[in-house]
């Protein structure tokens, strides 16, 4: 039985999100503005746990000042919103690793050295007891601070603010907003699925017996860094899209500054890493950029577009959902070398992905090509989203059917952006 958080502690997250957003965007001091937003939380929920879910809300799990920049953990728990402390809770039911544990006062508290960042636990927990930091206001901050900051949007954007709402119309409010551009992060997707395939054939040329592509999801890797040294080796070093994308644009702009959006959590943690840092400035989910809209009274599905949106090909759009990165990929493959045999796997959530992570451990896989996605029907299931997985893979899929490019490596503007500055953008990071 799935559990989820109670239809009235995320009406609260959400509230607190819209408001943080309606002040940052009057003051300029962080501190002023969780000092505004506590005093108009309302009296619903204690001070001390009004506190507590406000902080958050800033980007920072202590007491003190608002941080401009937020750092690691993205992930804690709310001690005074928490009244069931047992393993029969959500949050530990959602919890494939077993990261959340009850400490030696009996209370709940995560492992970090078991954490995969999922965030999985964040909407699982019926209290809304379990929350992540979230970096609206300081989005919002770096709007105001420079001219040149690009959104750039994560596959499974489409259908994600309602069927009435094209996403166009997304673009055009983003631009509203004060952002100098956005773009598809599945553009990023194309220049990785074409090096990925092509990294695939060199694989197999010197006998690897299959191979791993991390490029998407964060919870995969650090999970897959537990087989090692199984595993070592085998694991694609391509950074995500994300990643890839927004050096491009940095690439192309030296003035640059970067916003992800999209339903993942863990992209929060992806992009403070320390090889990573140079790539994104912010990290905003669907749910906390849905609170932006509102508390600027943006109303998406009345706007008139004013930007067509034609980054991506067919299969840079189809990473958002599960299979879609497999099936890009494998048509890449087949571009660039017709004959090869691919035998494909993908990971539908963390306990299928560890299935698969223990079939190779044991040399029992039957695959030359493992996709793992932490969340159940891929990045269209992430904790940040706004709509039904099933829902959102429709849109993603009607969306990708909407470019002018079938596959990966038919998409020029990618391919001229690849060639200018190949030698600048460094698409390789360590994993293993």
């Amino acid at each position: 039985m799935e559990v989820s958080m109670r239809e009235d502690k995320l009406k609260l997250r959400r509230k607190i999100y819209r408001l943080v957003a309606e002040h940052a965007k009057k003051l300029d001091n962080l501190q002023d503005v969780y000092s505004a937003v506590m005093d108009s939380v309302g009296e619903d929920i204690s001070r001390a746990e009004a506190e507590a879910r406000v902080r958050a809300a800033l980007g920072t799990f202590e007491k003190g000042e608002i941080p401009k920049e937020v750092d690691f953990p993205f992930i804690s728990v709310i001690e005074k919103a928490c009244d069931r402390k047992d393993e029969n809770c959500g949050c530990h039911m959602s919890c494939e690793p077993g990261a959340i544990r009850m400490d030696e006062k009996g209370k709940p508290a995560i492992d970090i050295d078991k954490c995969l960042s999922c965030g999985l636990c964040i909407i699982a927990c019926p209290e809304g007891a379990i929350t992540d930091k979230t970096e609206i206001a300081q989005t919002i901050d770096l709007i105001k601070k420079h001219k040149r900051v690009y959104a750039v949007l994560a596959p499974a954007f489409a259908g994600q603010f309602g069927p009435d709402v094209s996403e166009e119309q997304i673009k055009t409010a983003l631009l509203m907003l004060g952002f100098y551009d956005v773009l598809e992060v599945a553009l990023g997707a194309d220049m990785i699925t074409v090096k990925e395939a092509e990294e695939f054939l060199r694989r197999m040329d010197r006998g690897d017996k299959f191979m791993i592509t991390s490029c998407c999801c964060p919870p995969f890797v650090r999970m897959a860094k537990g087989y090692r040294p199984k595993i070592a080796g085998l694991v694609s070093d391509s950074v995500s899209p994300m990643v890839a994308i927004a050096r491009f644009i940095k690439a192309e702009d030296e003035n640059a500054k970067v916003v992800f959006i999209g339903p993942c959590i863990a992209k929060k943690t992806e992009a403070k890493l320390p090889e990573l840092k140079d790539a994104v400035e912010c990290v905003l989910t669907f749910e906390e950029l849905s609170a932006i809209f509102e508390a600027y009274k943006i109303e998406l599905e009345k706007l008139e577009v004013k930007m067509p949106m034609t980054d991506a090909s067919h299969d840079g759009r189809i990473y958002g959902h599960t299979g879609g990165v497999s099936t890009a990929i494998i048509t890449s493959i087949k571009s660039l070398r017709p004959n090869t045999k691919v035998n494909a796997r993908h990971g539908n959530g963390i306990k299928e992905c560890k299935q698969i992570l223990d079939a190779v451990e044991l040399g029992t896989l039957e695959a030359n090509f493992v996709e793992g996605m932490a969340c159940i029907g891929g990045c269209v299931g992430g904790p940040g989203k706004l709509v039904d997985p099933e829902e959102g893979a429709r849109a993603v899929d009607e969306f990708a059917q909407k470019s002018g490019v079938k596959e990966a490596v038919a998409n020029n503007a990618a391919n001229i952006l690849f060639r200018k500055y190949k030698d600048r953008v460094k698409l390789e990071s360590l994993k293993m």
